[in-house]
């Protein structure tokens, strides 16, 4: 989901937004310290490498009405931001994760984490999102990527809201990055133990930068939670 703030920066023609690096450079010095900072620009050089290096576009932001969404979605929506691509790539290696099932993206946003996740191997890479535009935008980076990169993955891209999307058998491996409130993730857990109920078996949920982390811990439906720090980046892993 992508809503830019108030005082980002100047907008430059169609949703984009251009920021003042030194000044975001000082204040980031002060509030984080030097080596936290060259952490940051690092990853963040990696993200804008990734994106001309492909020819895809997974960082610019995106006007709020243009997302083709209902007031009530984008009431518990939150702003728009692409996971790190050094960090995801390094935690997939990390981890003991099976392949032989799909892995799905909730709240896939303009779809960098199912590029990612489709040379890893799963047997299918999904990216459920609820905003019409942002659907067709990550479509369009598959479609861009796979013309360089040989997927080791299918990849679909599924116009659906979170909360009450039917979950296939196959979906053992979910990530998230805090697409919406504690709200909707609540609905969406719930939603996910109704399919371990009707087809039970083995979970993991990825949970980057994890801002409700009480939400999923208190639902009971994990047996174990993980922190994992990867390039400065929290990543939550659990497993039931």
């Amino acid at each position: 989901m992508v809503v830019a703030p108030r005082g980002a920066g100047r907008r430059h023609g169609r949703g984009a937004i251009r920021m003042n690096p030194f000044g975001w450079l000082a204040r980031t010095v002060r509030e984080k310290g030097a080596a936290r900072t060259a952490q940051i620009a690092w990853n963040f050089g990696a993200d804008l490498w990734f994106d001309w290096r492909y020819g895809t576009d997974t960082m610019r932001w995106e006007a709020r009405e243009e997302l083709g969404a209902t007031a009530d979605s984008l009431a518990h929506s939150r702003q728009y931001k692409a996971t790190k691509t050094r960090p995801f790539l390094r935690l997939l290696r990390e981890l003991d994760l099976p392949r032989d099932c799909h892995f799905v993206d909730i709240g896939a946003g303009k779809g960098r984490v199912l590029l990612i996740a489709a040379q890893y191997g799963f047997r299918k890479v999904v990216g459920i999102e609820f905003s019409r535009r942002l659907c067709e935008l990550a479509r369009n980076n598959v479609a861009i990527f796979s013309r360089k990169v040989r997927l080791a993955s299918p990849v679909e891209v599924v116009e659906a809201d979170a909360t009450t999307h039917q979950f296939a058998p196959e979906d053992r491996v979910l990530f998230l990055f805090n697409p919406f409130d504690g709200v909707i993730l609540a609905r969406v857990v719930e939603n996910l133990r109704r399919s371990l109920e009707q087809r039970p078996r083995r979970v993991w949920l990825i949970y980057n930068d994890p801002q409700h982390h009480e939400v999923v811990r208190n639902s009971r439906l994990f047996r174990s939670d993980t922190a994992h720090w990867v390039g400065g980046t929290h990543f939550q892993v659990y497993a039931n």
